[in-house]
Formats: C-alpha cells, structure tokens, sequence
C-alpha cells in the first residue's frame, strides 16, 4: 500500500509547485534574503535565515500582487498557517515557509469568471440576463472569441427564453462545456484597479493583537529530537 509522504514543516514545498510567475517567485526570494536573519538552529545544527511573522506582514504590505489574483490575508489567519507550519511559538518563517504560505493565497484568473464579469458590466440593472444582440456584442467583441455564426450556434443552448433574453450563467457553461479548450486561454484583468473590480472583496480590517516578548536569538526550535550523545 502507498503510504502518503508526512508533511514537512520546513520542507513545505516539497511536492508543491508554486503558483507564481518567476519574476514574482524572484522578488519574494530577493526580499527574503535581503531581510532575513541567521536566528532559528535545529538540532544543533547551523543557524537558518529566517524572518519574524511581523517582517512577513510588511510584506503583504507592499502590495505586491493584483487582488483578483492573491487573497491578502487577516492577521487571524496569517497565524492559523504559521501555527501548522509550527510558527506559531517562534513566531520565526524559513524562505520555503515563506513561499508556501504566500502560494496559499494565490487566486487564479480564469477567462470564465472575466467573462462573467463583463457580462455584468452590460447588466446595469442586475437582471443576471441579457438579450441577445448585447450577447453578440460581448462574445465577439471581448477577446474576439467568436464570430457571429459561431455566436449564434452557441446561443441556441444558451437558454434563450421566448422573449430573446439569455441567462448569461447559463451561457457561459455552455460555452465552455462545447469548447473545453476555453479553459486553457491565458487571461487579463477586466478591472486593473482592484478597487473597481466588483469581484474583489475589500481589504481586511487590520486586527490589533497583543504582540508577545521577541525571543532570544538563535533559539532552538522547541520539541525538536536532539542528536544522541554517547556516554564515555
């Protein structure tokens, strides 16, 4: 029987690919090395750079990535990770911790939700549908997708009602369920500025937390196995 490989809490990328696009990967690692401190032993071993979870809110600060493409984190849940990475105490992240932590925010961008996005733009009304000739409109004009026959031939599985109104939900899968290979089209934004996008939630609310008394340097990680010491 196969046996599920233990998660490694300073190996976390193991058997992870990161979300991230090289440049973006090269920044987090030129930042980390530029702030990082030889603060954290194992096992009596040499000290690894690390970084205290305050400078990894700094981070975050920088606004580094698009919000439609990165959930930035609450404090609250910025320790939940660090807690599983058994960061919580130390309140100390390696480099691969770092990168694990940010790539559990990453939120990908797919050509089916800024479809339906643009598709809310023409509904000023919030009907969630649309009439037909507005559905040309958007489907030939946003990415040129289709042309006008190809449009129409969608058009006949997308739940048109006697009235000539389409439910754009419905349309949009059954585009994609007749044209899988949508999904592997590479996408831009709709809305560049984050604060626009109707699809991007407002930045979370800063939570004040009593900050703990930082911890001597080269602290040994607690609980960690010590090397065995032969007795003369």
């Amino acid at each position: 029987m196969h046996k599920m490989a233990l998660f490694d809490v300073f190996n976390p990328l193991q058997n992870v690919t990161p979300k991230f696009t090289e440049e973006q990967l090269n920044e987090i690692i030129e930042w980390f090395d530029a702030n990082a401190k030889p603060l954290l032993t194992i096992n009596d071993g040499e000290s690894i750079n690390v970084i205290s979870i305050e400078k990894f809110i700094d981070f975050l600060k920088l606004k580094k990535f698009h919000r439609r493409s990165f959930h930035y984190p609450t404090y609250a849940e910025i320790m939940s990770e660090a807690e599983k990475l058994k960061a919580g105490v130390l309140r100390m992240l390696t480099k691969e911790q770092v990168i694990y932590m940010l790539n559990r925010w990453v939120v990908g961008t797919t050509l089916k939700h800024e479809l339906l996005l643009a598709f809310k733009v023409f509904d000023t009304e919030q009907r969630n549908f649309l009439e037909v000739n507005e559905i040309e409109s958007i489907v030939t004009q946003f990415g040129d997708l289709f042309d006008g026959q190809e449009t129409r031939e969608l058009l006949r599985d997308g739940n048109v009602r006697g009235d000539g109104n389409v439910y754009y939900e419905n349309f949009i899968e059954s585009m994609f369920s007749l044209a899988p290979e949508l999904n592997e089209i590479k996408v831009g934004y709709l809305y560049e500025d984050p604060d626009e996008d109707p699809s991007v939630p407002p930045e979370p609310v800063e939570e004040e937390e009593e900050q703990p008394a930082p911890l001597s340097p080269k602290s040994p990680l607690p609980n960690s196995p010590k090397k065995d010491k032969k007795k003369k």
